[in-house]
């Protein structure tokens, strides 16, 4: 008999917490949000309200990397029993300094070794038993405040192919596109996207977009 695949778990607690957030923050303005997401809220806040629904089933594994003699890095935050299910999870915040300019909180190479995980993961025939989890409060002008997605530095750069076919609910608003010019698709969310090939691999990677213009908080879901 089939059993639910990851994603069939992620979707259903995935839009539990942005009813949560939708409701806790209710009326509340970008800057306002900004200032709760920026403040009040890190990645294991998100790792732990995913793993809530599982129970004494879950096993978290954030921080446990750091605390290793030999910092290797688990590319895991989260492990359900019985399931066998592994989740990494990443909480995108944008930070302003006192010079009033914006960036993103962790660099590109972060995501990258993440990405890489999850696809060699589902290479390795456990499609369906790990999932990259993506989440970030509704609360700036562009996605790309949140992640590099650009050529180089700068404020405004380019749009670098390479990354952004990683996020298939992204749209370009002109060509050719800055950082700035990419807009979240809403048509796409909620559906099941595929990840253009990446160079020489041959796998099969979906990635889900979870949220609406109006919601307070957006996931995206990588399986």
């Amino acid at each position: 008999m089939k059993e639910p695949t990851i994603d069939q778990y992620l979707v259903a607690t995935c839009l539990f917490i942005i009813d949560e957030f939708n409701i806790l923050y209710k009326g509340y303005g970008k800057e306002q949000l900004k200032k709760e997401a920026d403040e009040h809220f890190n990645e294991t806040d998100i790792v732990v309200r995913i793993g809530y629904p599982f129970k004494q089933s879950a096993h978290y594994t954030v921080g446990e990397s750091s605390r290793a003699k030999k910092a290797q890095k688990i590319n895991h935050d989260l492990y359900v029993n019985p399931h066998g299910f592994k989740m990494e999870v990443k909480y995108l915040k944008n930070w302003k300094s006192s010079s009033d300019t914006r960036s993103c909180s962790k660099n590109w190479c972060v995501f990258q070794q993440d990405f890489d995980w999850i696809m060699d993961t589902i290479d390795s025939d456990r499609n369906g038993k790990a999932a990259f989890v993506i989440g970030w409060f509704n609360c700036v002008e562009s996605f790309s405040q949140l992640i590099q997605l650009g050529t180089g530095k700068g404020a405004y750069p380019l749009v670098d192919e390479k990354k952004l076919v990683y996020f298939p609910f992204l749209v370009r608003s002109k060509e050719p596109a800055k950082t700035k010019d990419l807009k979240y698709n809403y048509d796409l969310a909620y559906k099941v996207q595929t990840i253009n090939q990446i160079g020489t691999r041959r796998g099969e990677y979906n990635c889900m977009f979870l949220g609406k213009e109006s919601d307070c908080f957006h996931f995206a879901i990588y399986f």
